[in-house]
């Protein structure tokens, strides 16, 4: 196996500042980041093992491009738990600014090599933050992005820090697993070594979702995927496109059932004007 243990100064030199739960999710970012399908082999497969479930995401990732583009064009950008950057590729060309963050320092160190050789790529400012504290100015940005970090933090220091941050009128996009399929979270709770235990326990639900309106003002959303999960088995067949296209047309439906789209193991939602800033 490749070398997993820890390369984060922060969590070395930093441990009676940074809370164990920190501590943890920085320790597996670093190991699951660093797996590599040379290397580790058997390990890379047993713990990627669910990223064959993202087959089905081309639809909604097309339609969170075209969001970013139509809302991060000439805007102060800050990519919030970046990772390896999820979202600010998608438009670093074309935002005024873009700040990506992760309290792992391996995270950014691979976003920072991956985006060698890429002029767009190369104009983001990668820093090694605790996003729940980020230190950052108040008013600081236009828009902010997350993509599967909300149910890694604390939720309210979180939502509370992007409305400081944000200028008045600004847009916090988050894209975030749902907990109330019980399907899905079985599953969830039969693979622990896909995620950590804080993890797991805070996939957010309606409640989650619905608690940022008491940091913002307005919040948008839509959900993907009730039966659409259905195709990954047939992800490697000539089956699966016709299979795909056929149950995202009863998704479509689906999700727009009040009571019904909290199934749906994924859901975008936007909260905007950020509460005393009016």
């Amino acid at each position: 196996m490749s070398n997993i243990a820890s390369k984060s100064n922060l969590a070395e030199s930093s441990n009676e500042t940074i809370e164990d739960r920190k501590l943890k999710e920085i320790e597996w970012s670093d190991f699951r980041r660093t797996l590599t399908k040379e290397e580790d082999g058997a390990d890379f497969d047993k713990y990627t093992a669910n990223l064959k479930y993202y087959c089905i995401i081309d639809k909604q990732t097309e339609e969170i491009k075209q969001w970013l583009i139509a809302n991060t064009k000439g805007k102060d950008v800050f990519e919030m738990a970046c990772g390896n950057t999820a979202m600010l590729p998608h438009v670093a060309g074309i935002v005024r600014t873009a700040v990506a963050a992760d309290i792992a320092p391996v995270t950014i160190e691979l976003a920072k090599n991956s985006a060698k050789g890429n002029p767009d790529l190369e104009k983001i400012d990668y820093r090694v933050m605790d996003c729940e504290k980020t230190g950052l100015p108040d008013n600081s940005f236009d828009v902010i992005l997350e993509q599967g970090a909300l149910h890694h933090m604390d939720l309210d220091a979180a939502y509370k820090e992007a409305a400081r941050l944000l200028r008045p009128g600004g847009k916090f996009f988050c894209l975030e697993a749902i907990r109330h399929n019980p399907v899905i979270h079985l599953y969830r709770r039969l693979t622990p070594h896909l995620r950590t235990a804080w993890e797991v326990d805070h996939i957010l639900g309606q409640p989650q979702v619905m608690k940022g309106l008491e940091y913002f003002n307005k919040i948008e959303k839509k959900h993907y995927y009730i039966v659409s999960i259905i195709a990954v088995p047939f992800r490697n067949t000539k089956l699966f496109k016709p299979l795909l296209a056929v149950l995202e047309g009863i998704d479509a439906v689906l999700t727009r059932i009040p009571g019904m789209q909290w199934l749906a193991w994924q859901c975008w939602f936007v909260l905007s004007e950020p509460k005393n800033k009016q």
